[in-house]
């Protein structure tokens, strides 16, 4: 009957680390790539006394 596809789609279609919705879900896909794939090239540490600058 399709009186709960909708409610499906949008969850599948919901990002959920920030709770962005999209329309398609390739484009969730892309979005969670782009957006929270990339993990910092380089971790802070207290050895070293290195800092940001």
């Amino acid at each position: 009957m399709g009186l709960f596809k909708k409610k499906q789609e949008t969850n599948e279609t919901k990002c959920k680390t920030c709770g962005l919705e999209l329309h398609d879900p390739e484009r969730l896909k892309r979005h969670i790539n782009k957006a929270h794939g990339h993990l910092p090239a380089k971790k802070m540490t207290d050895e070293g006394g290195g800092g940001l600058w």
